[in-house]
């Protein structure tokens, strides 16, 4: 028993540092203009937004944009080969749209990300004054395992372009680079805000799933076990101030979740569209051997694994939020008080209500059957371009 806690607190600590680390990066790629230090009261975490470097952010986005614009217009202009032409032609929509929406989240909705910002906090901060969840921290491995991941993929994101600037010693080529870099951190970091958030929605469900299943339902059960004598108004007071917190920790995150939701999903339906169909275009490319470059590997990879790692976060969180419906219900204490009767009805009531689900602009699910309708269409795809041609080469 120690030792597995040992490890979740270290797993914990890790992910913590990932994430501290990825908010510097965030912050420096200018994508993310608020802070997140700690009060100096109580030394909890809170987030302050910063305008001051709003305004450089912002104005250093529309000069990148800018420049990105210029350059890759000539540049498709002057690009013969149209099966790199329509790739390039979804990274400069994709990246565009990308900056845009950061624009405006900057500009307009930036008190509102603060504000959210602290909101996940403060659940934290919640489920962490709850009896029996103070050394649960930041996840466990699962979610160190996946954090992990998504830092290397941002690594690379940061490092793909330094043999190209060794190789090549121009200034023009330097703009190029610096612009291109600039607005896939802009895009990648999105969806990595989007991979957080959806993470810590479901180590939130988890975190109070588990207090449910455990201390609370030994609190009940103790209730429970009066040998037919009354039950003590403070124990019942003690047992009804757990289930209003539990159920309001349940209606917070719930509404978060839709909050975050309905602010973010523009970005995400279009990250989405866009890796499905640079992953489908490198496949055709490969398999017709246009171009067998490791880079391109490496890209489809790399898209592959963020839309992967984004829909094994929300299917985690999916999955978190239905587990305290298998609660049994024998564990509950019933008696003739009529205010706790009504109370505990409303807690199992409320439970089948919350389901946490992901569906950017109403279009599509995000879930691991995503996935699995898109590999099979795209097999399905290739198989029936690598039919037509070997009949064209035959005759």
């Amino acid at each position: 028993m120690f030792g597995s806690r040992w490890w979740r607190v270290k797993a914990s600590s890790v992910s913590a540092t990932i994430l501290r680390g990825s908010l510097m990066y965030a912050t420096l790629m200018g994508i993310i203009c608020f802070s997140v230090e700690s009060d100096g009261i109580d030394g909890r975490l809170v987030a302050r937004n910063r305008k001051w470097y709003k305004w450089f952010c912002l104005i250093s986005r529309i000069l990148m944009c800018g420049l990105y614009i210029q350059i890759y217009r000539h540049f498709i202009f002057f690009l013969n080969t149209s099966h790199f032409t329509i790739i390039l032609v979804f990274r400069v929509c994709i990246y565009i749209a990308c900056a845009i929406f950061t624009l405006v989240i900057q500009l307009w909705y930036g008190q509102r990300v603060v504000d959210l910002v602290n909101r996940f906090l403060r659940l934290f901060q919640r489920i962490h004054a709850l009896p029996g969840c103070q050394d649960m921290g930041y996840g466990g491995k699962w979610v160190l395992g996946l954090l992990l991941l998504k830092g290397i993929g941002l690594v690379y994101e940061s490092l793909y372009v330094i043999p190209s600037l060794i190789s090549d010693m121009d200034n023009y080529f330097y703009l190029i680079t610096i612009c291109d870099f600039y607005n896939t951190a802009n895009a990648s970091i999105i969806l990595h805000v989007n991979f957080v958030a959806y993470v810590s929605i479901g180590i939130i469900y988890d975190q109070v799933n588990s207090y449910v299943r455990h201390e609370l339902r030994q609190q009940l059960s103790e209730l429970n076990s009066s040998n037919g004598l009354p039950v003590s108004r403070r124990k019942l007071k003690a047992a009804g101030h757990c289930l209003d917190e539990c159920l309001a920790i349940y209606e917070e995150v719930h509404q978060l979740g839709n909050t975050f939701h309905r602010l973010f999903e523009f970005p995400l339906c279009i990250f989405l569209l866009f890796g499905f169909l640079s992953i489908a275009s490198i496949a055709f490319i490969i398999m017709l051997n246009l171009y067998m470059g490791m880079r391109l590997w490496l890209l489809a990879i790399k898209v592959a694994l963020d839309v992967l790692l984004l829909t094994v976060a929300v299917h985690i969180a999916s999955c978190n939020s239905r587990v305290v419906r298998r609660l049994s219900l024998e564990s509950f204490y019933i008696s003739d008080n009529k205010d706790w009767h009504i109370k505990l009805e409303m807690f199992l009531n409320r439970l089948n209500y919350y389901e946490f689900r992901v569906r950017p602009l109403g279009l599509f699910e995000v879930s691991n059957n995503l996935i699995l309708v898109f590999m099979s269409g795209l097999v399905t795809y290739l198989t029936y371009i690598m039919q037509y041609d070997m009949q064209s080469n035959q005759i």
